[in-house]
């Protein structure tokens, strides 16, 4: 099984199966599985709404908005990827399609003259300001506007205390 599945804890083992070794309490099962049933339920529909409403998915929402905090809008490309957990191939995969949208642009980088350097265009930004309508509106709807301001501040304050640097660091992954 993936991480990213959850077994009931005390699963019925059957015969002649080895035991979950170490298995999680109800406790650490319970913040395990509302995590990724959170996290899943609303990036699908993120997902499903970015892309009948304009046209690109989370994983290109992610990386237009991880463009358009640097001055210029722009970043090399090894530091995108890094910054969006992806793989050399898979970041350019991802410059390349929206490269083909129009919304990012990519030349020599001037600091070194061999890397590339990515940008949002114009049209990129546009269309990321109207993405992040539709972004905020989900995560408000599925989400935040279950919580109030009380649990909207715990909950950060375990992120944090659960992964320091979740919330104070500037940039992501830490």
């Amino acid at each position: 099984m993936s991480s990213n599945s959850a077994v009931e804890p005390d699963a019925p083992v059957r015969a002649g199966e080895p035991p979950e070794p170490d298995p999680f309490t109800a406790e650490e099962f319970g913040a395990w599985r509302g995590m990724l049933r959170i996290h899943s339920t609303v990036f699908r529909e993120l997902d499903r709404q970015l892309l009948a409403k304009h046209g690109f998915g989370i994983d290109a929402y992610g990386v237009m908005v991880t463009l358009v905090s640097p001055p210029a809008h722009t970043m090399p490309i090894g530091e995108l990827g890094q910054r969006r957990n992806l793989s050399p191939s898979g970041i350019s995969r991802s410059v390349d399609r929206l490269v083909k949208l129009g919304l990012l642009e990519r030349g020599v980088n001037p600091d070194d003259g061999r890397s590339l350097l990515v940008g949002l265009t114009a049209d990129g930004i546009r269309r990321l300001r109207e993405a992040q309508v539709t972004h905020h509106r989900i995560v408000r709807e599925l989400l935040l506007s279950h919580l109030d301001h009380h649990d909207l501040k715990i909950l950060g304050e375990i992120w944090e205390k659960a992964m320091p640097g979740a919330l104070s660091s500037p940039t992501w992954p830490l």
